[in-house]
């Protein structure tokens, strides 16, 4: 296996301002059980959002029952950084694919206008 090339990026050290409200409507919901069909994850996409300043990770989340994947906008040139786009579901495969589709498809990439507080929905997913 080749050897990932090593940059020279210094950690940048944000402050954690809180979770995104991107809560799936109905709509969305029954949109990403379409889109996701079609969808494979890749290392090379988590590569391009670490190289872009994300932080990425995966946890078990007792809350919800599932697995949460969670993006961190460390770059501190973002006017939304600090802030975490979080998704979770029943399998670390659709937890993953639910974060690229909030962050590529709801969001489009921008984060402005969702950065307030996040509530519980009480659905399967979010």
């Amino acid at each position: 296996m080749a050897q990932p090339k090593k940059t020279n990026k210094r950690p940048v050290k944000v402050e954690w301002k809180g979770y995104l409200r991107v809560n799936l409507t109905e709509a969305q919901d029954k949109a990403f059980d379409t889109w996701k069909v079609n969808q494979k994850i890749l290392l090379s996409d988590l590569d391009i959002l670490c190289n872009m300043g994300f932080k990425f990770s995966l946890s078990w989340d007792a809350f919800h029952n599932g697995v949460s994947a969670s993006l961190t906008a460390n770059d501190p040139k973002l006017s939304w950084a600090g802030y975490v786009l979080t998704a979770w579901d029943e399998s670390v495969e659709d937890a993953i694919l639910l974060l690229f589709y909030k962050h590529y498809v709801i969001c489009e990439e921008d984060w402005e206008k969702f950065t307030d507080v996040v509530e519980r929905m009480g659905k399967k997913r979010g």
